[in-house]
């Protein structure tokens, strides 16, 4: 088992690109992805095949990281993460600071550096002696250029970068606009979401660079070998809840419009016993039979709220679930679909289930004052960490019961999170491995 890791000098460098091309050419791949990101995995899924999981320090802790890398390693032949942001980049300027480098770190796992080269030369060597010596705990292995105009260009980057760094340059990325991947608000799209015969050329143009841009031997030379040892069944805390809610049975919503979760936290729900039933709130006339717990994770509501809304069959259903005593609980835009309405750009509104008695207004730009991750602590005194990203907001409230304290490191303190019986939905996003003891709040009280 070899591991490796994609870094950029910063957002923006180039690394998801390689990153894409590395998942295309290599064989049984372990994808994994650093930080709270729902949409760069979904592409990793495409491309490797197999299920992508977030390394996220501040959410779950450095030795839930360590462990949840190493049981999404087994029985794979290499594990390639892709970092977030520029490589030392994270909430502050220490290195511990739940940054790229910080996971690099604790795993560590070899880091391949992406620069993008465009309008630059032997400067291009300052740049990487500069993430070298910031800090040496860090192993900077090789330099992959992105953007490269000719092998004439990249060849005198290459001199420069080997002679003053002592790093070996493996390849490059040439200026290729098939390369995009579109965009919307809260970053790329999701990658079902594209056409699937253009996610296929895709893959297939970033196998044929890979092959012949890149040193893929050299790269897997460098990967380092370890050996994989934790699984479910030998983490301490999560095996005590192996197969505890066996015979009940989980509603999970996944369509277009709902589909950030963490995968680590359906796999927690399986290993603890659940019967898994995804349903769409699009398309479905209605909730899975016999269920005891319904889960709404974020998405894009927004975008579909014409056809949420006319949906009756499954608002209706959702809502007599809730009054039969369902638990049920929402994230961002599960949440928002469970307001009384959603007010677009555009102007025009939308309802939704009406569950709870408020109205959410979409904005133009991201919701910076409720943005980034947070530190919750519960109504009932559960302390976990979290995180928001959302362009909209509550315009009408007449629920006033928050159920989450939320603080930030910046000291800003704001009140989020609703419960009203047997449901508790709000804006923050929460991995179940940052507390144990919320999870099953989740599943035993709500």
């Amino acid at each position: 088992m070899k591991k490796i890791l994609i870094a950029g000098t910063n957002s923006g460098s180039g690394k998801t690109t390689v990153t894409s091309i590395l998942m295309s050419c290599l064989e049984n791949v372990a994808p994994f992805k650093v930080g709270p990101d729902y949409i760069d995995t979904t592409y990793h899924e495409i491309f490797t095949g197999n299920k992508s999981h977030n390394l996220d320090i501040f959410m779950v802790g450095e030795e839930n990281v360590k462990n949840i890398f190493e049981i999404y390693s087994q029985n794979k032949d290499i594990a390639v993460v892709e970092g977030v942001m520029g490589l030392f980049d994270g909430l502050s300027n220490d290195f511990d600071n739940f940054s790229t480098a910080h996971v690099a770190r604790i795993l560590d796992i070899p880091v391949i550096l992406v620069v993008n080269a465009k309008a630059i030369s032997t400067s291009c060597a300052a740049i990487v002696l500069g993430f070298k010596m910031m800090d040496p705990r860090i192993n900077i292995c090789g330099v992959i250029l992105n953007n490269i105009s000719s092998q004439r260009h990249y060849s005198s980057l290459k001199e420069a970068v080997e002679k003053y760094t002592k790093i070996k340059c493996l390849g490059y990325v040439p200026k290729n606009e098939d390369l995009a991947l579109e965009s919307r608000h809260l970053g790329l799209k999701l990658a079902f979401e594209e056409n699937e015969n253009k996610i296929l050329q895709q893959k297939k143009i970033f196998y044929e660079i890979g092959k012949k841009y890149l040193d893929l031997e050299k790269i897997k030379k460098i990967a380092k070998n370890f050996e994989p040892k934790m699984t479910f069944e030998n983490w301490e805390k999560i095996n005590k809840l192996k197969d505890k809610y066996r015979g009940q049975k989980i509603a999970i919503a996944r369509d277009r419009a709902f589909s950030f979760y963490y995968q680590e936290n359906i796999d927690l729900l399986k290993f603890c016993g659940f019967e898994i039933n995804e349903f769409s709130p699009i398309t479905d006339k209605k909730i899975p039979e016999n269920i005891n717990f319904i889960y709404f994770g974020g998405g894009y509501p927004e975008l579909f709220s014409k056809e949420l809304q006319n949906n009756v069959s499954m608002k209706k259903s959702i809502l007599q679930e809730y009054e039969k005593g369902t638990k049920i609980y929402a994230e961002c835009g599960g949440f928002m679909y469970l307001a009384k309405k959603i007010h677009l750009l555009n102007s025009e509104i939308y309802d939704f289930c009406g569950i709870f008695n408020l109205e959410i207004k979409m904005r133009k730009t991201l919701n910076i004052k409720r943005f980034g991750y947070i530190n919750i602590e519960t109504e009932n005194g559960i302390k976990l960490k979290g995180h928001e990203f959302h362009y909209s907001e509550i315009v009408k409230n007449n629920e006033n019961n928050t159920f989450y304290k939320i603080s930030k490191n910046d000291n800003r303190k704001w009140t989020c999170g609703y419960r009203k019986k047997n449901i508790l939905a709000g804006y923050p996003h929460i991995s179940f491995f940052s507390n144990l003891d919320f999870f099953k709040f989740l599943v035993e009280e709500l």
